[in-house]
């Protein structure tokens, strides 16, 4: 990747020693039909470890339930594009972290050298690189286990990681849905670049989906990839941009992620420097993968490969049912998130003499500014809204209804028309997710 060149180029010498080079991988997804997050972590360790820095300098952390899952017909393995012969970028990728350890604050900790475990334990003179890859909304992303990583604690992450001089550059590529969201404290001196999937808007997307998800002619049944970190991946598996600057790199990947909008945030001041040259390993042929191809809205990926799943599938077949089942459950899913935020919509604007007050609330783009009642009414979702079982996640908010985050920053920065305080939106979120309870008990989907 850039940032792997970056760290991969012909180390500074400074003073008694040589610049060390860190990257931090994770996953934040559970559960089969996200395939495409741990196949990406995986990618990304592999290019991590070629590029030259030292295992022991490379964390990696993933719930690691996909792989080994009954569903995967190449058990053991993971696959990050289709073909014939792909490479399997399972095979050696080791998972510092994995199942119920792999939380928010565990990222956290990782990142500023507290973890109990394997730690960043990076200097002022290093190259860090972190790269997220899962489901997020406006100012949050997940992880397969807790609360979700708000906006404000990942601000006070990168912050605390600056104060103790933890790096001398650092370079995040963040692949999530609005996560354009999630670097509004950075500025141009921070000597922190971070490059997201999407803007603040905006979903990302999936690539290698339905009929391209194929390796040696089996359909993995789920999308292969995230488009955005493909295109970073691919662009460094080539090994061949010795001259290739950073700015070079997050253009061609801008271009080539034509579904969403990638963003830049903080400091610039380093994008023209030199990549440095990428070797293959000895003897390895540089195979060009096929093209991004049948790209999904992550939102849609539930449902579109669940429709695939059922046209493909032979008549009268358990797999035909299976299918069906599952379209019909990611449908009524779908409502029932659309329903729930409604419903709070409602409640918070029962009493308010505003025209269309609900469709304001639930369709304006607000700009995130009061960080702390954002946090709080995410916080009160995760904790006392249904959990989907057809997504897998720990707490109330899970990969499709995440879209709706930004009708709680709506609700924030709207208080003064609501005549609300955030006590009084938490209230109105307990009241809505409560009275949602029954009609969410629902035998739990296997898909």
């Amino acid at each position: 990747m850039a940032a792997a060149k970056l760290l991969g180029a012909a180390a500074t010498l400074l003073g008694a020693g040589e610049a060390a080079k860190w990257a931090v991988i994770a996953a934040g997804s559970r559960g089969f039909y996200n395939y495409r997050h741990q196949a990406d972590a995986c990618h990304a360790y592999q290019i991590m470890k070629k590029s030259g820095i030292p295992e022991d300098n490379i964390i990696l952390m993933m719930q690691d339930d996909v792989a080994n899952s009954t569903e995967n017909p190449f058990r053991g393995q993971l696959f990050n594009e289709p073909g014939e012969n792909p490479p399997d970028v399972y095979a050696g990728c080791k998972i510092d972290y994995r199942g119920n350890e792999v939380t928010a604050k565990l990222f956290m900790d990782v990142l500023t050298g507290k973890a109990a475990g394997k730690s960043l334990k990076s200097g002022p003179e290093d190259h860090v690189f972190i790269n997220f890859v899962d489901h997020g909304g406006v100012g949050i992303i997940e992880f397969p286990n807790g609360p979700l990583l708000h906006v404000k604690e990942l601000s006070q992450t990168l912050d605390e990681m600056k104060q103790k001089k933890m790096f001398k550059q650092l370079v995040f590529y963040m692949e999530a849905c609005e996560s354009g969201s999630m670097f509004p404290n950075l500025t141009k001196d921070d000597k922190i670049l971070a490059v997201t999937a999407a803007n603040g808007d905006e979903s990302s997307w999936g690539t290698y989906c339905e009929s391209s998800a194929k390796v040696r002619g089996k359909n993995i049944g789920t999308c292969l990839g995230d488009l955005f970190s493909v295109n970073w991946m691919q662009d460094d598996d080539k090994g061949m941009m010795s001259t290739e600057k950073l700015k070079d790199q997050i253009a061609k990947v801008t271009k080539l992620t034509n579904k969403s909008h990638v963003c830049v945030f903080g400091d610039t001041s380093f994008e023209e420097e030199p990549i440095g040259s990428f070797k293959l390993r000895a003897g390895a042929a540089a195979v060009e993968p096929p093209p991004a191809g049948n790209s999904v809205d992550v939102r849609d990926i539930y449902l579109t490969q669940s429709v695939y799943a059922w046209k493909t599938a032979a008549e009268g077949s358990e797999e035909k049912q299976k299918a069906w089942k599952a379209m019909m459950t990611a449908i009524a899913d779908r409502q029932f998130a659309e329903d729930l935020f409604t419903k709070m919509a409602e409640h918070a604007c029962a009493d308010v003499n505003l025209h269309d007050c609900v469709g304001k609330f639930l369709r304006d783009r607000a700009e995130l500014k009061d960080m702390d009642c954002h946090y709080s009414l995410t916080d009160q979702v995760f904790g006392q809204c249904p959990v989907s079982p057809f997504h897998r996640s720990p707490g109330g908010w899970n990969g499709y209804n995440m879209k709706y985050s930004q009708v709680l920053v709506n609700f924030c920065e709207g208080q003064a028309v609501l005549g609300k305080s955030t006590e009084d939106l938490r209230k109105i979120i307990e009241k809505a997710c409560s009275a949602s309870h029954s009609v969410k008990e629902t035998p739990e989907l296997v898909v």
